[in-house]
């Protein structure tokens, strides 16, 4: 008996599916025209892509959050100092 009632979102996935395996033949296909020096160059920057770009991000993030963070607690300090400047009346 064949099932009437198919799970939802199984016909989009298997469509994903498909256009995947699409995707990785060719792919496939791409590499094994490749020249080896093409190859080289390709797993080097993909290599790039993958771990410096998202480390430089990371520490430019980093690095700007320090800054963010020192220049609130410089904010309090100005505030302070203005305070302590004045003369008591």
């Amino acid at each position: 008996m064949k099932d009437i009632n198919s799970a939802p979102g199984s016909t989009s996935f298997s469509a994903f599916w498909n256009e995947l395996c699409a995707y990785a033949r060719q792919g496939m296909a791409a590499l094994r025209t490749m020249s080896w020096p093409m190859l080289l160059v390709c797993c080097l920057g993909l290599a790039f892509l993958i771990t410096i770009l998202p480390l430089a991000i990371m520490l430019f993030a980093l690095v700007m959050l320090l800054r963010w963070a020192s220049n609130n607690d410089d904010a309090g300090a100005d505030q302070k100092a203005s305070a302590s400047q004045r003369s008591p009346q």
